[in-house]
């Protein structure tokens, strides 16, 4: 009867609610006392899930946030599952309790445990610790039940034999304090598209393999196993990652397992999980790691694996949903990182990646760049049977090129080889390429090739070493890019032997921003100290990416640009200083961010180097919604601003679409515009923005930021 009456009281005050006021809640609105959350949330931090909502969506993958009461504790005495009544402990201050699990509740007078939830604070990612430190009902004994907490975690089936969270890494109290890892929204999950796809049910797929350090006795760190339990039953089948040697012998080691390109241009959520199980590490979040970059980039990304296995047992636990927002409509990679130390030797198992999400295509891509405009593909002839060579040719003296440019070299020559890749180690079909030789320094010139009107270019090409032995490595970025006087140093990406056949061509991409002219030249050049077996080049393709003139951004104030002409983080996960990338939506048109700290912890990041003699600093800075913060602008490393101060501090006032997460809807004012003047800056220094000294809410969102 109880029930009915609360649940006629809410219907009823609902209606009176609805009818009387349109205003939203604040995302820190606190029930008052006796009061149950009466509408079903969305999981995110703004509208939040219920304990109902949570048994409804439990299903070990969603990372989501649920408002409860804290109502219970499990008996010190309970093993691993609550059976009865006799398991737990009600009331303000249970002792003779876990310190590692508690119960939760929509009813703050909850006696009845079928009613509950179970919160597992034995959790591995950044965060849980903190979280658990707070809340534990052990040491936290004084605090009295019931307690209003909002939680972020993972929704499970199971824990302590109840549906409930697991790996919580943030915790909002009744206050406003938050604990753990502060205030990042956790990604709902996402379906309806599949982007990519990969079971590992038979080998690595379209995998590749890079291993950065390999123990000579390790001949090969990841590859794939199936394993079938002694007991019988069906065998798991996964890719696996271990430089194991023995028991008393360890060894540093590092292998990445690499996706192929994965098409998310026409994607508009995308979130990539996958199951995974492993041992023996010393600290997994730093030993089993995943990156991701744009397909064209040459840095990868650190993205953050929300649950990680027990690390004590081989049982297959899902990632968790990784957020993939900041790369929507884009062609990306992503990767798998193992490491091993000196003291520690873990290994590492996966399996059923998935990237899902919501839009259009999917799948992997062809490796070459798919947008924008080619300029040239140069194989030096070898599509013609009769160009290939018989002879090591001087590069003044090949007659067969398959463009009308110029061409030069320094020790550099032509020469033929057979086509091998790692798909096809045995090829024998023969093709021309470029020789670098070993120990010397030496460098191949294309010139006279018209790019006027372009800025933004991928430079694709096949390279190969020539390691032969399984004790040699080498790095193929050892070759060096230079288009129109800007040298780029290609993604890392290392060799090894394999005892069998030499010269393995590897396909490689680099993207170069430059102004374009019609006599531009590309340049591809080997120092003798790191050319020390020998690098082949192949297949050069160049493409102008930066489109043709299409489109215009939206009226902006004068020389006020929402754009910035410095790179900004592209990550939307916060890194260890609090900042991260994120996009503002600003009449219908999206522009990157800089996002730093947390409602409680400061950020700051600095710009790369500058150019020396620039002396115009200017952006957009707005503070989070209904909060007043302050921004702190710093030069650093040589230079000051007009007046001779380093120093800029500026007090921020809160944007009304400054809240909840990237991308942001914001219309900045005149007065969010700030522009100094500077003096005596050089090629070293940098600009630091920091939100230090801030005395209550420490955001801020910086856009347009622009060095002239």
């Amino acid at each position: 009867m109880k029930k009915i009456l609360n649940a006629l009281f809410l219907t009823l005050l609902a209606v009176f609610t609805f009818s009387s006021c349109s205003d939203v809640p604040a995302p820190y609105d606190i029930l008052g006392e006796g009061d149950v959350p009466g509408l079903t949330g969305d999981g995110s931090k703004d509208n939040p899930y219920t304990v109902s909502d949570l048994k409804a969506k439990a299903d070990g993958t969603t990372v989501a946030w649920v408002q409860a009461y804290i109502v219970a504790g499990i008996k010190s005495s309970t093993d691993m599952s609550i059976s009865s009544e006799n398991d737990v402990v009600f009331g303000t201050q249970p002792t003779g309790v876990k310190a590692t699990a508690f119960l939760i509740a929509d009813d703050r007078g909850e006696s009845d445990y079928k009613n509950c939830s179970a919160v597992n604070l034995s959790g591995k990612t950044a965060g849980c610790s903190e979280v658990k430190a707070a809340l534990n009902l052990v040491d936290n004994a004084t605090t009295p039940l019931p307690r209003l907490v909002t939680l972020k975690g993972t929704l499970v089936k199971n824990t302590w034999g109840l549906p409930g969270l697991k790996e919580v890494t943030t915790a909002i109290l009744e206050d406003g304090t938050i604990i753990g890892e502060g205030g990042d929204e956790p990604t709902p999950p996402v379906g309806g598209v599949t982007f990519f796809e990969e079971s590992f049910a038979s080998d690595k797929g379209t995998f590749t393999i890079e291993d950065k350090t390999r123990p000579t006795k390790v001949s090969e760190i990841w590859k794939w196993e199936s394993y079938t339990p002694e007991t019988g039953g069906t065998a798991s089948k996964y890719m696996k990652a271990s430089a194991y040697i023995s028991a008393t012998e360890k060894e540093a080691s590092e292998s990445w397992l690499i996706s192929p390109v994965v098409n998310l241009t026409k994607a508009t959520k995308a979130s990539l999980t996958f199951e995974h199980a492993h041992k023996f590490c010393g600290d997994p979040a730093k030993e089993l790691t995943i990156w991701v970059k744009e397909s064209t980039a040459s840095d990868w990304t650190q993205a953050t694996i929300p649950t990680y296995g027990t690390n004590q047992d081989w049982k297959f636990v899902s990632s968790g949903n990784i957020d993939l927002a900041s790369y929507i409509g884009k062609n990306i990679q992503f990767a798998f990182k193992y490491i091993s130390t000196t003291s520690n030797v873990g290994t590492w198992e996966v399996k059923n990646v998935k990237i899902v999400g919501e839009g259009e295509g999917g799948g992997p891509v062809d490796p070459d760049p798919t947008e924008g405009k080619l300029i040239f593909t140069e194989k030096y002839g070898s599509d013609v049977d009769a160009n290939i060579l018989t002879a090591t040719t001087a590069i003044s003296s090949f007659t067969h090129w398959d463009n009308s440019y110029s061409y030069s070299a320094t020790t550099a020559d032509i020469r033929a080889i057979a086509h091998r890749t790692p798909d096809n180690t045995t090829e024998t079909k023969k093709v021309n390429n470029i020789w670098f030789p070993a120990s010397k320094s030496a460098e191949f010139v294309i010139s006279g090739i018209n790019i006027a009107g372009h800025t933004k270019f991928i430079v694709a090409y096949e390279v190969a070493s020539n390691v032969y032995a399984t004790t040699e490595t080498d790095n193929l970025n050892n070759l060096k890019l230079t288009l129109n006087e800007k040298e780029v140093t290609p993604i890392s990406k290392e060799v090894i032997g394999n005892g069998k056949v030499s010269g393995i061509f590897h396909e490689m991409q680099v993207e170069i921003s430059v102004a374009g002219i019609d006599n531009s030249t590309l340049k591809f050049s080997t120092n003798g100290t790191d050319n020390k077996f020998g690098i082949r080049l192949y297949n050069i393709r160049l493409y102008a990416v930066d489109g043709e003139g299409g489109g215009t951004d939206p009226e902006q104030p004068g020389d006020k640009v929402y754009t910035s002409n410095i790179t900004l983080p592209e990550s939307t996960n916060t890194d260890a200083n609090k900042a991260s990338g994120g996009k503002v939506i600003i009449k219908e048109t999206e522009y990157p961010i800089l996002k730093l700290g947390t409602s409680s912890a400061l950020g700051f990041w600095s710009s790369p180097m500058l150019q020396a003699g620039v002396s115009k600093l200017s952006f957009y800075a707005v503070g989070w919604k209904a909060k007043t913060g302050q921004l702190t602008v710093v030069i650093e490393n040589g230079g000051t601003f007009e007046g001779g101060e380093t120093s800029k501090v500026i007090s921020l006032v809160g944007n009304d679409g400054a809240t909840g997460n990237s991308p942001f809807t914001i219309t900045p004012a005149d007065t969010d515009f700030y522009e100094y003047t500077m003096t005596g800056i050089t090629a070293s220094t940098t600009i630091k923005f920091t939100t230090e000294g801030a005395t209550s809410d420490k955001r801020a969102i910086i856009l347009g930021i622009n060095i002239k």
